[in-house]
């Protein structure tokens, strides 16, 4: 075969796979490749780690030259999320984009953010998140977890119920049994608002309302959307029972190893992606929601502080059992606005 026949095959090949190869060789040229992992589903749309992705890809290629490139693990491809955060510990996987429930077990501090009711909303949780209480979690994610938090951002909403069923006070929520993290706080949040609160993983949540496991599910708008779970559900109770941070927890081990240059450029684009990501939630959850009505889906309100009152008395019992979250909890009291 000629040379000439032979350099024709390889065009062809490369333009059949065209889409493919771009990626490729910019992997080949990157001297660090991360990985990044989330249990988020893929959807440009209405994922927050989609969203808080696609708007660091080209921060982080600005603040690195290109010498820092990403590889994308969405919809729980590296595992459930328990089993990401001991990648994470290990250096394995060293970006992981989720929300603070998961490190609970691990850092129980992070427990504040789960109680329900505690934060009025957003804007209070960002105010915590400028306190010294809020540096000293920082420190103790490292400490005990081996993972960075360094912007904390925030979901696309608060924390809802989607049910298969309509209420409107705790009593109608006696015995349905309600998806919640496998968080105790959530879990007991969840219980004190009336259900039973059903702990699983969230890749187990589909089939799990298909099958009549569960009952519903909390959650916020744009997720819900974005994994479906509304195919299976139709009543959407506004109770904004939980507002917690979302962000990129970055491996202590992947930021020893990285170089200072390229490790300063990666905060920085995480910094940056996660302040765009904050002014673009309100109207993502706001859009979400309309999706969700034309799917058929009921969106109701309630009245929120009789479900406050049932467990507002988790709070002090947090407290003392987790002395550590002190500092926390009294940083969102002292940030209340009347």
């Amino acid at each position: 075969m000629t040379d000439r026949h032979l350099t024709r095959r390889v065009i062809l090949a490369g333009a059949a796979c065209g889409l493919a190869v771009p990626p490729l060789i910019g992997r080949a040229r990157a001297a660090t490749m991360l990985k990044v992992s989330t249990s988020f589903p893929n959807d440009p749309n209405f994922s927050t780690a989609r969203i808080w992705y696609d708007m660091f890809v080209p921060k982080l290629k600005a603040n690195t030259d290109g010498r820092v490139a990403t590889s994308f693990f969405p919809d729980n491809q590296l595992g459930q999320e328990a089993d990401v955060i001991s990648q994470v510990r290990m250096g394995v996987v060293d970006m992981m984009l989720v929300g603070t429930p998961i490190w609970t077990n691990i850092v129980p501090e992070c427990g504040v953010f789960d109680l329900g009711y505690l934060f009025q909303d957003y804007e209070h949780l960002k105010r915590v998140s400028q306190t010294p209480a809020a540096d000293e979690l920082r420190k103790a994610l490292v400490r005990k977890a081996g993972a960075h938090f360094p912007y904390w951002g925030r979901n696309l909403g608060a924390r809802n119920f989607l049910t298969k069923f309509a209420f409107r006070q705790p009593a109608d929520l006696t015995g349905k049994k309600i998806r919640s993290l496998p968080n105790p706080i959530v879990t007991e949040t969840v219980r004190l608002m009336g259900a039973a609160a059903t702990p699983m993983a969230f890749g187990e949540i589909y089939t799990g309302l298909q099958a009549g496991v569960l009952d519903g599910l909390e959650h916020d708008a744009p997720t819900i959307l974005a994994s479906k779970f509304f195919e299976t559900a139709k009543y959407f109770t506004l109770t904004r029972h939980i507002y917690n941070p979302f962000g990129a927890f970055l491996s202590d081990r992947t930021l020893q190893r990285m170089p200072a240059d390229q490790r300063d450029g990666l905060l920085k684009a995480v910094k940056d992606a996660t302040d765009e990501h904050y002014d673009k939630a309100q109207a993502v959850e706001t859009g979400a929601i309309e999706q969700l009505q034309t799917r058929g889906v009921t969106v109701e309100d309630c009245d929120r502080s009789v479900f406050r009152d049932r467990v507002r008395p988790l709070w002090s019992e947090f407290a003392q059992k987790t002395p550590g979250a002190r500092p926390l909890l009294d940083a969102a009291h002292q940030t209340e606005q009347s």
